[in-house]
């Protein structure tokens, strides 16, 4: 349950090789399976944020997973095939249309998205649906300052939005004060 990639997980010449992929977990066993890969030395992310959740008597903060269901794993392929095996509760990756290579999350991608649910003030939402082109963005101010995406209209409010390939997109609401049109050479 990592925040960011660890710099010092393993020795350089396997750290080029390792990747991100997206590891199918069964269902109320994302955390378990995040602990599990851990303490196995394995570097993962499970996307988990602070929501408040309002009830006739209280408020109280809870932590909510933003991708139900889904452990984001950094590994070679040799390793990725045995903790299918070793670990309880992963039982596929992700895979593109029917291929039998699974997805790999580009480190880029997977940095960009850590850090949004990390910093981002307001809730992180995952869209699944495919997107519109929209102007790309750079956040100016605010815990998200630097920040690049896709402005996306949801109705009457804006939202920057990060693509994370066939996961879909994540999300977060922003005034447009705060962003600055760049052009595509401008973003990374």
């Amino acid at each position: 349950m990592n925040d960011q990639p660890s710099p010092t997980a393993s020795a350089p010449e396997t750290n080029c090789r390792k990747k991100w992929y997206v590891a199918f977990v069964k269902s109320c066993q994302e955390k378990r399976v995040a602990r599990q890969l851990e303490a196995m030395g394995e570097e993962c992310f499970l996307p988990v944020q602070q929501v408040a959740r309002h009830w006739s008597d209280r408020v109280k903060q809870m932590d909510v997973l933003v991708l139900k269901g889904l452990v984001f794993v950094r590994t070679d392929e040799k390793r990725r095939i045995e903790l299918l095996q070793e670990i309880y509760g992963i039982y596929a990756y992700m895979t593109a249309g029917g291929a039998y290579h699974p997805v790999v999350i580009p480190d880029g991608q997977m940095q960009t998205f850590m850090y949004m649910l990390g910093q981002s003030e307001r809730p992180v939402t995952v869209v699944t649906a495919p997107l519109q082109p929209g102007d790309k963005v750079k956040v100016l101010r605010g815990s998200l300052a630097g920040l690049e995406g896709e402005l996306v209209e949801v109705g009457k409010k804006h939202q920057v939005m990060v693509r994370l390939g066939l996961l879909g997109a994540a999300s977060v609401e922003i005034s447009d004060a705060d962003l600055e049109k760049i052009s595509s050479q401008e973003s990374s």
